[in-house]
Order: structure tokens, then C-alpha cells, then sequence
């Protein structure tokens, strides 16, 4: 990765651009989201995912991270690391689905180390206890964070077992170990909003419950912070917008957030500038063709 300066801003900003219109057309914003979580989730937002995705866990993020290589190139990306673009897609896949805004800032290194994971970040096998021991091991200790970052799950499918769980002989593969079915969290996964604490509230929800989300309902705690995200979706949306931008700079140097930060809002003043003078333009060539039409109507 180069240095975090005007033209890796630029770089970035191709890069929303393309990765907005991208995962609309390919409706692959639950694929790209699942991507930045669990990239961030094995040991920070460092692109070292990129080296587990022939792990049969892992399998199907293979596909996203094909989907950002191909941005990668397209645009010719020379400065963008994958780490920035990984977590810029996590970003993009909230906005184009009717999501919050959240704040992005660049400057994540790449590592070449593999993490030492078997399993994704969120499997819908946690209970309680072992999601605020996953989410604490990675410096989420608050019952808040893991509450609303559940409510990402509105974007995405799950695998729901149609058989009772058994134990998994020896040379089996988490895929053998029981009959799956797919079947969606809310009704419309390609839409993020808090119908997923809705349908947790439900008696009768309509999806098969996993033992992730027994835990978000049953947990008190958990529990308050469902019903508030179910009946305010505006709260929803602010708390997630912080809570998934803290997920996605685990292990950034403050120091150098705070720089780069600096400098991505200067270029975005800068483009705001530009923005406002292109308006002008096209405002006053309408005005102009306006007054010329009403005094042509008048003469005649």
C-alpha cells in the first residue's frame, strides 16, 4: 500500500464510485458485507481473509474477494490496499441498500500472515455467552455493539439445519454434518433496514431461529436493545453506523486516523467546490435559455 496523500484519496473515490454501481447491478451486498465483517473479525481489517478463502468456512467469500479483484483492476488500482478496499465495500453494500451513511476513512495495511481461524465470525451457532466472548476478544465489550451489528443479518441468508445436529465423524466436512436449507433472515435481504428485531419479536418468525438469535431474544439485556432497533429505525441506523465503523478500524493508529482523516475531508471539500460551481454553471445556462424563451413568447 502506498502513502495515504491526495491521490490514494482519489483512488478510493474511483473506487466508491465503481463499487456502487457494481454491487447494485450484482446484487452482492450481503456477499461484500460478510466479506468486511469477517476480515475485520480475524485479527483486524488487514486483507488477510484474502488467504483463507479455500477453507471450506470460508468458501463462499471466495466470490467477493473475485468481485473486488475485478475493481482492482478494472480501475487499475496502483495505491488502494485490498484491506481499505475490502472494508470500502462493507461501506457501500450499508449505503446502496437503503442504509446509513457510514464514515470511511482509509489507511489499513495489508498482512501476508494467515489467520488462525476455523470458523467465520458469525456463525448463528453463538449463544450469549460466546458472542460477548468473540466480540470482547476483538475490543467490542459493549452489549450495544453486538446487538446492533446482529442487525446486519437484515442483508443477509442463512444456512438453517432441516435435520437435528449430530457429531461430526472424524473426515467429515462442516457441510456434511447436516442437511441445509437457505432460507432468508427478513423478508427482503437486498434491503437494510430493522426487520430483522421485528421478526425477533415475532411469535411466530419467519425464518428458522438458530441459537444466535434464541440469544439476542432471550439474553435481558440483549433483549432491551432488540426492542429499541424494532420500534426506531432511526436509531437503529445511527448506532449501527458507529458500531460497523469501529468494527472496521480495529487496530488503527489513532494518530494516523486522525491524519488521514484530515486529509480525506479536505478532498472532499474540494470536490463539494467543484460540485457547487458545476450547479452554477448549469443553473445559469437555464435561467439564460428561460428568460430568452419567455421574451421570444412575448414578441411574438
Amino acid at each position: 500500500m502506498g502513502e495515504v496523500d491526495e491521490e490514494y484519496l482519489r483512488e478510493i473515490e474511483m473506487a466508491r464510485r465503481e463499487l456502487r454501481s457494481f454491487i447494485t447491478n450484482n446484487k452482492c451486498a450481503p456477499l461484500m458485507l460478510q466479506l468486511a465483517w469477517n476480515d475485520a473479525a480475524t485479527g483486524g481489517p488487514n486483507a488477510s481473509i484474502k488467504s483463507i478463502t479455500k477453507h471450506e468456512a470460508f468458501k463462499d467469500l471466495e466470490k467477493a474477494v473475485q468481485y473486488c479483484e475485478t475493481v482492482k483492476t478494472k480501475l487499475k488500482l496502483k495505491k488502494v490496499s485490498y484491506a481499505d478496499l475490502y472494508q470500502l465495500a462493507g461501506v457501500v453494500a450499508i449505503e446502496v441498500t437503503q442504509g446509513p451513511t457510514i464514515d470511511f476513512v482509509p489507511g489499513r495495511k495489508d498482512s501476508n500472515e494467515s489467520p488462525r481461524v476455523q470458523r467465520q465470525f458469525l456463525n448463528g451457532e453463538e449463544d450469549a455467552r460466546s458472542l460477548r466472548n468473540k466480540f470482547s476478544r476483538m475490543g467490542l465489550s459493549e452489549d450495544k455493539d453486538i446487538v446492533v451489528l446482529c442487525g446486519g443479518h437484515t442483508l443477509t441468508r442463512t444456512m438453517c439445519p432441516k435435520a437435528p445436529m449430530r457429531e461430526t465423524p472424524e473426515g467429515e466436512t462442516h457441510k456434511d454434518r447436516y442437511k441445509f436449507e437457505e432460507r432468508k433472515w427478513t423478508e427482503d435481504p437486498l434491503k437494510f433496514d430493522n426487520s430483522y428485531f421485528k421478526e425477533l419479536l415475532k411469535k411466530g418468525a419467519s425464518f428458522s431461529r438458530l441459537p444466535i438469535d434464541n440469544a439476542l431474544v432471550e439474553d435481558q439485556i440483549f433483549h432491551h436493545y432488540v426492542e429499541r432497533y424494532a420500534k426506531d429505525k432511526d436509531i437503529f441506523f445511527k448506532e449501527y453506523a458507529i458500531s460497523h465503523k469501529k468494527l472496521s478500524e480495529l487496530g488503527f493508529d489513532p494518530k494516523k486516523l486522525n491524519q488521514y482523516k484530515g486529509l480525506y475531508q479536505k478532498l472532499n471539500q474540494h470536490r463539494g467546490l467543484v460540485g457547487i460551481g458545476i450547479i452554477s454553471v448549469v443553473l445559469t445556462a437555464i435561467l439564460g435559455y428561460l428568460h430568452k424563451k419567455k421574451k421570444n413568447q412575448l414578441k411574438n
